[in-house]
């Protein structure tokens, strides 16, 4: 059996251009994830804080041995949508996105992703 064959549309995340700092980040959003995070070269760029949390948070994957360790994260203005104001993110190293803005972050300010409609 062959894997099906999936759409560019099907297979596509919501993602977006929000604004931190004074840029703009290129963002993942995924409900998939418990943690807000974002590239330390990110943070850097916009002069975010670098915050040395007290003990080290595991990040597991979703592959079964696929872990990292979170040490630092950053607290950012962000400005998208209806929200304004400073948020914390875990400083994790990710490919392709500058930020991902996980459950936390949605759940706090009633972010909703529709698939059907590609909205945020």
């Amino acid at each position: 059996m062959d894997q099906p064959t999936r759409s560019n549309k099907t297979i596509a995340c919501l993602s977006a251009l929000i604004k931190i700092g004074d840029t703009e980040a290129y963002a993942l959003f995924d409900s998939g994830s418990n943690t807000d995070s974002m590239v330390p070269e990110y943070a850097n760029a916009i002069n975010g804080p670098r915050i040395k949390l007290d003990e080290q948070i595991t990040l597991q994957l979703g592959c079964v041995g696929s872990r990292s360790k979170i040490s630092y994260g950053t607290r950012v203005p962000v400005d998208f949508g209806g929200l304004r104001g400073h948020v914390y993110f875990d400083q994790v190293n990710l490919d392709r996105y500058d930020v991902i803005v996980g459950t936390p972050l949605m759940n706090r300010h009633g972010i909703v992703l529709d698939f059907g409609k590609r909205e945020i």
